[in-house]
């Protein structure tokens, strides 16, 4: 085979190597952050479970100073009761006083919801701490497999690089400047050429080209997409070196 042929057979391969893992490097930050979603949701979980005990408490609070205003007033009209003059006056302060027991009654009620419902609430915030303690540790887990994954893809790429750097210097100019072109404008420099047709446009090949290629001793261009040709017999390679169709610019 062409000397400049195989190696650009392991530049493509270099190319595309270095291609993929570009793209998961880059994927992987979009990871972590679909990670840091996940925990994020447990967090407002257990934030929203505090936030209503708290509030419960609040509403406890503010309802049990209502009962002793209450009693206070009732105090205040049991006293008044006892110096009216009129039963207009006794009656009055009487509904004021029932009132008042009204309004503790509905302020006793709401105290005892408020507890039941912080007893919910309670529940509630247990299961969401132990899921978050739980998701926290599994997150971190993940988070240290994708920063170890992109730590192997970037010295994996790193030794790519470098062995494409290699390779390009060791092919000739003017065949490097035609796969370069190519690779621009179509994502791939190489085709195989399977039975009479090149693997990438499925161009049918003129007898006389198919014939020079299938020594595979020169560099020939397919007449169609300009890709670099070379040939393998079907014993030699089960499928197609892989193509990357991009538009041409």
């Amino acid at each position: 085979m062409n000397s400049d042929l195989e190696k650009l057979l392991s530049l493509q391969q270099a190319d595309q190597e270095i291609a993929r893992l570009r793209q998961e490097i880059a994927s992987l930050p979009r990871k972590v952050a679909v990670i840091e979603e996940k925990l994020a949701a447990s967090r407002a979980q257990v934030e929203k479970a505090r936030a209503a005990l708290k509030a419960g408490e609040a509403t406890k609070r503010k309802q049990e100073a209502e009962i002793q205003a209450l009693q206070q007033k009732i105090s205040k009209y049991r006293e008044q009761s006892l110096d009216v003059k009129t039963n207009e006056q006794y009656r009055a302060l009487m509904h004021e006083i029932g009132f008042a027991e009204q309004g503790i009654r509905r302020a006793e009620d709401s105290i005892l919801e408020t507890m039941v419902d912080a007893e919910t609430q309670e529940r509630l915030l247990r299961t969401a701490e132990t899921e978050l303690k739980q998701e926290a540790a599994e997150i971190e887990k993940e988070k240290a497999e994708v920063r170890s994954r992109t730590e192997l893809d970037e010295r994996e790429l790193g030794e790519w690089n470098a062995q494409r750097e290699g390779l390009r210097r060791q092919i000739a100019g003017d065949t490097l400047e035609d796969y370069d072109r190519v690779v621009r404008h179509r994502g791939s420099g190489v085709a195989e050429v399977f039975i009479d047709k090149c693997s990438a446009c499925n161009m049918l090949l003129r007898p006389q080209m198919l014939n020079e290629v299938k020594t595979n001793s020169q560099i020939i261009a397919c007449s169609s997409c300009g890709r670099i040709l070379v040939f393998r017999a079907p014993a030699e390679s089960a499928q197609p070196v892989a193509h990357a169709e991009v538009p041409a610019r």
